[in-house]
């Protein structure tokens, strides 16, 4: 609430008048706060199958990687976890184990190896995501119409921001 308010007295003034750093910082701390609370609210609705699959966190960074951005190179995943290839490749091989990643040969260059999720950790990751899609939904559905018309606005500022901000390589 201390946030909400803080935003309408902020609104109250133009924008220009509304420079100071400090107050800038506040309402992004402020932000962030929420966000906690809200992923603070979310998390029971993570499917117990998450909480009981025998990963390590680097290897379910892995696998959310994986997912997002579809087949990896090993170096690829090495730089992403800033580790090296030979621990790289370890994770990957118990994650082979565990049947949740494939890897196959690149079919231009044998020398490069690609990992990717088999169908066993499509399907993990994506029952997760669709869990926490479903609350979502249900939370967005009991929001005030105007609330949503303002939440959708400073999602699309967000992602058009983390665009403008990602590097031209990224972009292609």
């Amino acid at each position: 609430m201390e946030l909400l308010r803080f935003c309408e007295d902020l609104c109250r003034f133009e924008e220009d008048d509304v420079t100071a750093e400090s107050d800038k910082e506040r309402l992004v701390d402020g932000i962030l706060a929420l966000a906690d609370k809200l992923f603070r609210e979310l998390l029971p609705t993570v499917p117990r199958d998450l909480l009981s699959l025998d990963v390590t966190m680097p290897q379910m960074k892995i696998l959310v990687i994986l997912y997002v951005t579809g087949p990896r190179r090993m170096s690829d995943i090495a730089s992403e976890l800033d580790v090296t290839l030979p621990t790289a490749t370890s994770l990957i091989d118990r994650l082979v184990e565990k049947h949740y990643v494939e890897r196959e040969m690149n079919p231009d260059d044998r020398r490069v190896v690609l990992c990717h999720l088999s169908e066993a950790g499509e399907q993990v990751i994506k029952h997760i995501w669709q869990t926490a899609r479903a609350r979502s939904h249900e939370l967005l559905h009991s929001m005030d119409i105007s609330k949503l018309a303002l939440f959708a606005e400073a999602l699309q500022a967000m992602h058009e921001t983390a665009l403008a901000e990602r590097p031209m390589a990224a972009r292609s």
